[in-house]
């Protein structure tokens, strides 16, 4: 049994496992103990990766010219799902150093032949591990062969069915919104997402929006999810806002606070608002979900242990998904939960 299995097993991520196991605060008691308990029942015993990571980081500064490890991208440089990305690329380009490897990028050409032009260039530079990064895949690998490479993926809806994906634990981070959210005694929580989120992220997102409103009791459940396009003015963001009169405001991701002035809307003097995911750990007004540096470490973990093990993609098998979590990071969008009073003496 490997790492992997055992975080499957558990329900938790391999980072998770990992920290778990060795005993890090950064993961609670009670789950370490759990998982702990999990490994010992199923006599999971630490493998020569960890041991060969932990000796990575402590001694060897390893070769001038190490491995490298592709980042592959559906769209240019300049395309809005190749730079929302950066972020955890970068997180991922650091978290993937001390396990040996660097990362190089390619892009997927518009031929009809990329996805060949793609495997030739890669077995050519020598490279065995892909990241597949967001976009608009829509078919464009077919016939690229995954099973000649170690492949782990970003990208949220499946590029092919057979590859592991990494993505954030969206059910979690809506129910973590809408606890925060809860706190303000808000009864009216509006949904607001981009219109070309990707068509899995959708349903996770309106599902699980749905799910908590309701759950619960005299909240509105009559407030359809606003779809908003890049560079649109706030003409019709305020019509709806008028009609539903929502007093707080979910977003998927970011957007730009202008967008909001320009419907003559201002948080938290209006409504409540929060972020579902957000990305760039940089000063932001928004309250939210941070994904942090855990997305980028979770991929730099799983793709070195799958080289390790040289796990090349089994077309015949269903790749696993691996949810990584978010915390809350109180911004200038939502007001401070009224405090407790308190307790007689």
């Amino acid at each position: 049994m490997n790492m992997k299995e055992l975080a499957k097993i558990c329900g938790v991520s391999v980072a998770t496992v990992s920290y778990a196991l060795r005993n890090d605060e950064r993961i609670s008691q009670a789950v370490r103990e759990r998982i702990q308990a999990k490994a010992r029942e199923l006599n999971y015993r630490p493998n020569s990766l960890s041991s060969a990571l932990v000796r990575y980081r402590t001694g060897s500064k390893g070769p001038e010219e190490t491995p490298a490890v592709a980042v592959v991208y559906a769209h240019p440089k300049t395309s809005r799902r190749t730079e929302l990305i950066q972020t955890h690329i970068d997180n991922l380009r650091h978290a993937i150093r001390p396990y040996g490897y660097r990362l190089k990028e390619f892009y997927l050409g518009e031929t009809t032949d990329a996805a060949t032009q793609l495997a030739e260039q890669l077995h050519a530079e020598g490279i065995r591990g892909i990241i597949v990064a967001w976009g608009q895949w829509n078919g464009r690998m077919v016939g690229f062969p995954w099973q000649e490479f170690v492949v782990v993926s970003a990208e949220r809806n499946e590029v092919h069915p057979a590859l592991d994906r990494v993505s954030m634990n969206h059910f979690s981070a809506t129910d973590l919104a809408f606890h925060q959210l809860e706190k303000l005694g808000v009864r009216r929580i509006g949904l607001i997402c981009h219109d070309d989120l990707p068509i899995r992220v959708r349903k996770n997102i309106v599902g699980a929006y749905l799910m908590n409103v309701r759950a619960k009791e005299n909240w509105a459940t009559d407030i359809p999810p606003y779809f908003y396009s890049i560079g649109e003015d706030g003409e019709s963001f305020r019509e709806w806002f008028d009609r539903y009169q929502p007093d707080a405001i979910l977003s998927h991701r970011q957007i730009d606070m202008a967008f909001y002035a320009s419907a003559g809307i201002e948080f938290p003097r209006d409504a409540q608002y929060a972020v579902i995911e957000i990305d760039d750990s940089g000063p932001g007004v928004e309250s939210g979900v941070l994904v942090n540096e855990d997305l980028g470490s979770v991929l730099a973990e799983t793709i070195a242990g799958k080289l390790h093990y040289d796990d090349h993609v089994q077309l015949e098998n269903e790749g696993s998904l691996i949810l990584v979590d978010g915390e809350w990071r109180a911004g200038r969008t939502t007001a401070k939960p009224p405090s407790s009073p308190a307790t007689p003496a």
